[in-house]
């Protein structure tokens, strides 16, 4: 089966933590530290979702590199289905050279003739820093000035922080789904069977422990499965590398419920199907799990599949 590769920019000025987003992502929490500034351009493919290949392209901040990008035009911003910008929330005083950057790259794109998926990134929102009066106050204002833009390119946001995977993962991942149309159905699937079985919700992972896709009916339930689901597949892909059995199910008992792991070979990728009940409803269960299986394995395919 042929498929289509997805080109991703992560784009923003020097200093912004744009490769340190990456290499988070990566899970290589040992290398943000020391990071040298990206020389030009670094394309990354290190990354598949849904089994589909992503070129991940790196690019550069410092004000030669911008010059350079924005001049050679086609051959960086060209066939781009996803752009990423990354504002560092923490370096006021570069805000408005960010703005401007930002809208020279939107009016190339609009330019080239491409309309790509265009995510804002208010990196560098860290945990102890998040809910300061500062940030909380200048966020705002910061989502205002892109807002104010005058382009035909609709704009999502999020807050991020290299010390809040979650953050991060959700972003892309929201970033993907968008770009790629046809993942909606897997949603739709999520959403069917959190209604058949009384779920109160449901993520679906990769074998990377990134959550796919999420249904949930109230944000305790879903902060559970978030927390618990990684957690939990992580675990299983470590008795795979050490080829220790691994069970067709695993059930977890909580205080207030039941949480329930199912690995999902899909080809040559693994997913994890993570769900947490109040009751255990084995009947429900047993009869809609496996059709949940069948169904994403099928939907999962189609997705990736060309047109």
């Amino acid at each position: 089966m042929s498929h289509q590769i997805l080109k991703v920019l992560i784009v923003g000025l020097d200093n912004s933590g744009k490769t340190s987003i990456i290499n988070t992502l990566e899970q290589k929490f040992a290398s943000y530290h020391a990071l040298k500034p990206t020389v030009s351009f670094n394309v990354r493919d290190e990354f598949t979702i849904l089994g589909l290949p992503i070129k991940v392209w790196d690019l550069g901040g410092q004000k030669q590199y911008r010059d350079e990008y924005l001049t050679k035009k086609g051959f960086i911003f060209g066939e781009t289905n996803l752009l990423f910008f990354v504002v560092d929330v923490q370096d006021p005083k570069r805000y408005s050279e960010a703005v401007d950057y930002f809208e020279k790259a939107i009016n190339l794109l609009v330019k080239l003739g491409f309309s790509p998926i265009v995510i804002v990134l208010f990196h560098k929102v860290d945990p102890e820093i998040k809910d300061s009066k500062r940030i909380l106050k200048v966020l705002p204002i910061l989502k205002d000035y892109f807002d104010r833009l005058p382009t035909s390119l609709k704009i999502g946001f999020f807050e991020t922080s290299i010390f809040d995977r979650e953050t991060l993962s959700r972003a892309f991942i929201d970033g993907i789904f968008k770009a790629i149309p046809k993942t909606a159905v897997i949603q739709e699937a999520l959403n069917d069977f959190m209604r058949n079985t009384d779920a109160e919700a449901v993520v679906l992972l990769d074998d990377n422990v990134l959550i796919l896709g999420e249904a949930y009916k109230d944000e305790t339930s879903r902060t559970l499965c978030q927390i618990s689901g990684p957690f939990l597949s992580n675990m299983t892909e470590k008795l795979l590398k050490y080829n220790l059995s691994v069970p067709q199910v695993l059930e977890a008992q909580m205080e207030d419920g039941w949480l329930f792991q199912k690995p999902l070979q899909v080809g040559d990728t693994r997913f994890y199907i993570v769900f947490f009940t109040k009751q255990k409803f084995l009947d429900k269960i047993n009869k809609y799990l496996p059709r949940l299986a069948e169904d994403l394995s099928n939907l999962i395919k189609y997705v990736v599949s060309p047109d």
